[in-house]
Protein backbone atom coordinates (compact mmCIF):
# COMPACT_ATOMS: atom_id res chain seq x y z
CA UNK A 1 0.00 0.00 0.00
CA UNK A 2 0.95 3.79 -0.78
CA UNK A 3 0.02 6.63 0.79
CA UNK A 4 -1.47 9.12 -2.30
CA UNK A 5 0.02 12.09 -3.16
CA UNK A 6 2.84 12.07 -0.08
CA UNK A 7 5.10 14.05 -2.13
CA UNK A 8 2.56 16.97 -2.28
CA UNK A 9 2.04 17.08 1.63
CA UNK A 10 6.45 16.98 1.81
CA UNK A 11 6.30 19.67 -0.35
CA UNK A 12 3.51 21.81 0.76
CA UNK A 13 3.36 21.20 4.39
CA UNK A 14 6.82 19.90 4.97
CA UNK A 15 8.97 17.02 6.05
CA UNK A 16 8.35 17.01 9.35
CA UNK A 17 4.42 17.26 8.90
CA UNK A 18 5.20 14.22 6.19
CA UNK A 19 6.63 12.09 8.86
CA UNK A 20 4.23 12.73 11.11
CA UNK A 21 1.50 11.54 7.90
CA UNK A 22 3.74 8.24 8.26
CA UNK A 23 3.32 7.96 11.80
CA UNK A 24 -0.33 8.74 11.11
CA UNK A 25 -1.19 6.03 9.03
CA UNK A 26 1.28 3.60 10.58
CA UNK A 27 -0.77 3.99 13.71
CA UNK A 28 -3.97 3.76 11.87
CA UNK A 29 -3.92 0.63 10.55
CA UNK A 30 -2.38 -0.98 13.53
CA UNK A 31 -5.43 -0.18 15.19
CA UNK A 32 -7.10 -1.69 12.95
CA UNK A 33 -4.90 -4.99 12.54
CA UNK A 34 -5.27 -6.26 16.56
CA UNK A 35 -2.08 -8.16 15.58
CA UNK A 36 -3.46 -10.37 12.41
CA UNK A 37 -0.80 -10.28 9.53
CA UNK A 38 2.17 -8.68 9.48
CA UNK A 39 2.24 -4.83 9.00
CA UNK A 40 5.48 -3.09 7.97
CA UNK A 41 6.92 0.11 6.20
CA UNK A 42 8.37 -0.90 2.87
CA UNK A 43 10.26 2.13 2.35
CA UNK A 44 9.10 5.97 1.24
CA UNK A 45 5.48 5.78 2.02
CA UNK A 46 4.94 2.46 1.19
CA UNK A 47 3.55 -0.34 3.58
CA UNK A 48 3.67 -3.92 3.29
CA UNK A 49 0.75 -5.77 4.58
CA UNK A 50 1.00 -9.74 4.52
CA UNK A 51 -1.61 -12.87 6.14
CA UNK A 52 -1.31 -16.04 5.66
CA UNK A 53 -4.28 -18.06 4.58
CA UNK A 54 -6.77 -15.88 3.30
CA UNK A 55 -8.46 -15.41 0.05
CA UNK A 56 -7.38 -13.43 -2.80
CA UNK A 57 -10.99 -12.08 -2.24
CA UNK A 58 -10.35 -11.96 1.77
CA UNK A 59 -6.95 -10.03 1.37
CA UNK A 60 -8.61 -7.39 -0.92
CA UNK A 61 -11.73 -7.18 1.78
CA UNK A 62 -9.00 -6.27 4.29
CA UNK A 63 -7.40 -3.69 2.24
CA UNK A 64 -10.52 -2.14 1.25
CA UNK A 65 -11.30 -1.78 4.42
CA UNK A 66 -8.04 -0.11 5.87
CA UNK A 67 -8.36 1.90 2.96
CA UNK A 68 -11.60 3.49 4.07
CA UNK A 69 -10.75 3.71 7.38
CA UNK A 70 -7.30 5.62 6.96
CA UNK A 71 -9.37 8.11 4.62
CA UNK A 72 -11.37 8.53 7.67
CA UNK A 73 -9.18 9.14 9.91
CA UNK A 74 -7.27 12.27 9.06
CA UNK A 75 -4.45 13.96 10.66
CA UNK A 76 -4.85 16.86 12.69
CA UNK A 77 -1.89 19.90 12.93
CA UNK A 78 -1.63 22.73 14.53
CA UNK A 79 -2.63 24.16 11.18
CA UNK A 80 -4.79 22.29 9.21
CA UNK A 81 -6.39 18.91 9.06
CA UNK A 82 -4.74 16.52 6.56
CA UNK A 83 -6.85 13.54 4.68
CA UNK A 84 -5.12 11.12 3.70
CA UNK A 85 -5.53 8.68 1.08
CA UNK A 86 -4.31 5.07 0.55
CA UNK A 87 -4.03 2.92 -2.84
CA UNK A 88 -3.40 -0.51 -2.06
CA UNK A 89 -1.87 -3.47 -4.59
CA UNK A 90 -3.45 -6.86 -3.74
CA UNK A 91 -1.47 -10.66 -4.68
CA UNK A 92 -1.77 -13.74 -3.39
CA UNK A 93 1.37 -16.31 -3.52
CA UNK A 94 1.02 -19.35 -5.48
CA UNK A 95 2.40 -22.24 -3.37
CA UNK A 96 2.09 -24.86 -6.37
CA UNK A 97 5.10 -23.19 -7.87
CA UNK A 98 7.27 -22.37 -4.91
CA UNK A 99 6.71 -18.69 -5.88
CA UNK A 100 9.22 -16.59 -4.36
CA UNK A 101 8.96 -13.84 -1.94
CA UNK A 102 10.23 -11.17 -4.79
CA UNK A 103 7.49 -12.36 -6.98
CA UNK A 104 4.95 -12.21 -4.91
CA UNK A 105 6.10 -8.32 -4.08
CA UNK A 106 6.40 -8.04 -7.71
CA UNK A 107 3.03 -8.95 -8.14
CA UNK A 108 1.66 -6.37 -5.09
CA UNK A 109 3.76 -4.11 -6.86
CA UNK A 110 2.25 -4.36 -10.67
CA UNK A 111 -1.47 -3.99 -8.96
CA UNK A 112 -0.51 -1.02 -7.00
CA UNK A 113 0.44 0.67 -9.97
CA UNK A 114 -2.78 0.00 -11.44
CA UNK A 115 -4.90 1.24 -8.73
CA UNK A 116 -2.81 4.68 -9.06
CA UNK A 117 -3.64 4.66 -12.74
CA UNK A 118 -7.26 3.86 -11.88
CA UNK A 119 -7.28 7.21 -10.10
CA UNK A 120 -5.51 6.30 -6.37
CA UNK A 121 -7.52 5.76 -3.35
CA UNK A 122 -8.66 2.29 -4.35
CA UNK A 123 -7.77 -1.26 -4.17
CA UNK A 124 -7.05 -3.43 -7.29
CA UNK A 125 -6.24 -6.86 -7.33
CA UNK A 126 -3.50 -8.71 -9.35
CA UNK A 127 -4.58 -11.76 -11.35
CA UNK A 128 -2.98 -14.01 -13.27
CA UNK A 129 -2.53 -14.24 -16.81
CA UNK A 130 -4.24 -16.75 -18.60
CA UNK A 131 -2.27 -19.03 -20.40
CA UNK A 132 -3.36 -19.62 -23.93
CA UNK A 133 -3.92 -23.69 -24.38
CA UNK A 134 -2.15 -25.92 -26.71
Amino acid sequence: MDIDYFKKVNDTYGHAIGDQVLIHVAQTIQSQLKERGLFARYGGEEFVLAFNGLTLLEGEAIANELRSYVASQPLETLKDTITITLSCGVAEAITEEEETLYQLLHKADMALYCAKQEGRNRVHVYREPVKPEM
